[in-house]
């Protein structure tokens, strides 16, 4: 029983870090707030109930975020929090009377209701009223240093006005696009052949994290204030003062803010808001609810990621009906198959959704869903498409699943019934070898730029690429042929290769593409056995000794580096000067 608990929150934790990276540093999230919020609670519970299986890297102990490698790393002055979320009033009711407890004196007890931005959170640091520097939240205590990026913002001014300013003045707030200048970049993105942002949100996130300043000038960024981390000396008492500081210092503040003092007058807020979510000019996914009062702030606290004195309530989500089209069977680089929706085109908070994931069989099972059925369309946390029933049948049944691989012909096994897993076991599988190159050279992994899906599929075909290691021997010759190849575009892939060389050995071993291993668990492998050479000496007990890493994921690994092809994979690695060592932080 104990061994089944310990596995569950060993694969919560993998979940949770790898919807973290997705959310935080791909930008592109997979699943929406609540599903998020759900697995965290799942965590939660599990670690209560069975406190000995606690660690210090659950991410139930840390605050939501990531920082990346492609930019300097920056240490915030104060920690930047992430906030609880809340989807009913039943939950705003059961946070406000926690309040009203630990405040006691209610006469002076104060909210303040504010819309949440659905942007980039990041935090400025002003001496003397200048602003010297400016981070993404990152972990929440080292964020990525945007300051540059940040200058180009024209609403984060570069010098507060006033005649008097202070020591040292340090705030955060969200980083945003406009709804219109949102249309505008798509527009742009797409005339010039990119591939264009989902929403606004991650079109904000990566024009902030554009490596080229001049970009992210062009992609017409906005801020907002929202929170107050530190002054010296500290003059406000309020939340509503230091928002009323800021606009005088010349900070954009959002005036559809309100202060409350009943439950009553909060949801009565609340009600206004959903009302006119979609007047406002930006995108907001909520509200932030929060004790006006800084002393009472103090006296309620923080957890080790959240402040307990604010909370955020989640808008539902919209709904519309479409048609489901077809369902069509993907293959994986590791051989799970999936099912997808291909969807009659519909526009859903503003996105155009013309597919949605179907997660199992099991679910296609349990929706009674099939090709030609007329469904219920949810964008799910705003972002996510997500099939929530079926509102007309107009076919019998439910889609089966596939009794072979779409890809190669193999028979498909039920792998693991209590997961719902059906995988296709051929390594050879071509679906599967694709995949695998897509992971290889993903921004995670060797970060090789320049190869989407389509040029990976016309190496494959062409039979330039036949291994992994064959990325390290194309030529200028080798794309001559491939159509919209240019020159400049050649080099610029071909020095990209050559760049990806010098990625630490964990980025290699994420790389691989090895079941079970995430990009966390490589950077502790590759930290504790610091070149590629130990690991290949490694035994089971060596693996099984390291701190979070369990006996299946230690039995992959074994597999993994005693298997003659890797061997040779590696041998062939090194022979183009492919990195084998993790570098000191």
């Amino acid at each position: 029983m104990k061994k089944s608990i310990q596995c569950r929150i060993n694969y919560l934790k993998d979940e949770l870090i790898r919807h973290d990276r997705l959310y935080y540093y791909k930008d592109n999230p997979e699943i929406s707030d609540k599903e998020y919020d759900d697995l965290v609670k799942e965590l939660k519970q599990l670690e209560k109930e069975n406190p000995s299986l606690l660690t210090k890297n659950s991410p139930t102990q840390k605050i939501y975020g990531v920082t990346s490698l492609y930019f300097k790393q920056i240490k915030h002055f104060s920690p930047m929090l992430s906030l609880n979320n809340t989807y009913s009033s039943e939950e705003i009711l059961k946070w406000y009377k926690n309040i009203q407890k630990k405040v006691m004196s209610n006469k002076d007890l104060e909210f303040i209701i504010e819309p949440k931005i659905d942007g980039l959170s990041v935090g400025l640091t002003y001496l003397n009223g200048v602003f010297v520097c400016g981070g993404t939240r990152g972990d929440g205590e080292i964020g990525e240093d945007v300051t540059e990026n940040l200058k180009t913002i024209q609403s984060i001014p570069y010098k507060l006005r006033t005649n008097s300013p202070p020591e040292l003045f340090i705030l955060s707030g969200e980083v945003y696009m406009s709804k219109s200048n949102f249309e505008e970049l798509n527009k742009k993105l797409i005339v010039n052949g990119n591939e264009k942002f989902s929403n606004p949100r991650n079109a904000a996130a990566g024009s902030l994290r554009q490596k080229n300043v001049q970009i992210t000038a062009k992609r017409k960024l906005d801020f907002f204030v929202h929170s107050f981390l530190k002054m010296n000396p500290e003059q406000f008492q309020k939340q509503s003062q230091f928002l009323q500081c800021c606009k005088e210092y010349g900070f954009t503040i959002q005036n559809n803010f309100r202060i409350c003092r009943s439950f009553e007058e909060i949801m009565e807020f609340v009600h206004v808001m959903l009302e006119k979510r979609n007047s406002f000019l930006y995108e907001i996914d909520g509200l932030v609810i929060k004790v006006n009062n800084f002393k009472f702030q103090i006296k309620i606290g923080c957890s080790s990621k959240s402040p307990k004195w604010a909370v955020a309530f989640k808008f539902p989500a919209k709904q519309i009906t479409t048609k489901l089209k077809k369902i069509c069977i993907q293959v994986g680089r590791t051989g799970v198959i999936t099912p997808l929706a291909i969807l009659d085109p519909v526009v859903l908070s503003g996105v155009t959704i013309s597919h949605a994931t179907l997660h199992n069989f099991e679910e296609i099972r349990r929706l009674i869903i099939n090709e030609g059925d007329i469904i219920l369309l949810e964008r799910a946390g705003d972002v996510i498409p997500k099939i929530i029933k079926v509102v007309k049948k107009v076919t019998n049944g439910f889609f089966k699943a596939p009794t072979n691989c779409p890809s190669c012909g193999d028979k498909i096994f039920k792998k693991d019934v209590e997961k719902k897993i059906y995988k296709c076991l051929n390594l050879e599988c071509p679906a599967q070898f694709r995949n695998r190159l897509i992971h290889f050279v993903s921004r995670d992994a060797m970060n090789i730029k320049g190869f989407g899906k389509a040029l990976i599929d016309q190496l494959v075909e062409k039979q330039k690429i036949k291994t992994l290691a064959d990325f390290y021997f194309l030529t200028e010759n080798d794309f001559v042929d491939l159509v919209s190849f240019k020159e400049k575009k050649i080099n610029n892939i071909l020095d990209s290769i050559i760049l990806s060389k010098q990625r630490p050995l964990s980025r290699l071993l994420f790389a691989f593409g090895i079941k079970q291993l995430g990009y966390n668990k490589s950077k502790i492998i590759a930290k504790k056995f610091k070149n590629m050479e130990n690991l290949l000496n490694a035994n089971l007990e060596d693996f099984m000794k390291i701190h979070d890493i369990g006996k299946v994921l230690a039995i992959e690994l074994k597999n993994f580096f005693a298997s003659e092809k890797v061997h040779y994979l590696i041998k062939v690695l090194i022979k183009v000067n492919v990195n084998m060592v993790e570098y000191e932080i």
